[in-house]
């Protein structure tokens, strides 16, 4: 904090190292690292501990909704519906 206060950033800029934790373990997860990876790279004793870390955009989140509604209708149909 007190290196950006001194570089003039605006307090809209600033972040913790806590900040910086929880962006690393939502980015490597968004990017398909296994949870129980990214738990060993924070350094988590549980699994449970790094998901109170990982937070997923909306747009992941829905992503994942329609390959999964994609993929059971596939499986429904017995189409690929991913054309």
């Amino acid at each position: 904090r007190y290196l950006m206060e001194l570089e003039g950033r605006p307090p809209v800029e600033r972040f913790s190292p806590h900040a910086l934790r929880r962006a690393c373990a939502t980015h490597n997860y968004e990017r398909g690292v296994d949870l129980v990876a990214i738990q060993q790279m924070l350094g988590h004793w549980t699994v449970s501990s790094t998901m109170r870390y990982v937070r997923p955009s909306v747009t992941f989140i829905e992503d994942a909704y329609q390959r999964a509604v994609a993929g059971t209708l596939a499986e429904l149909t017995g189409k690929d519906t991913t054309a």
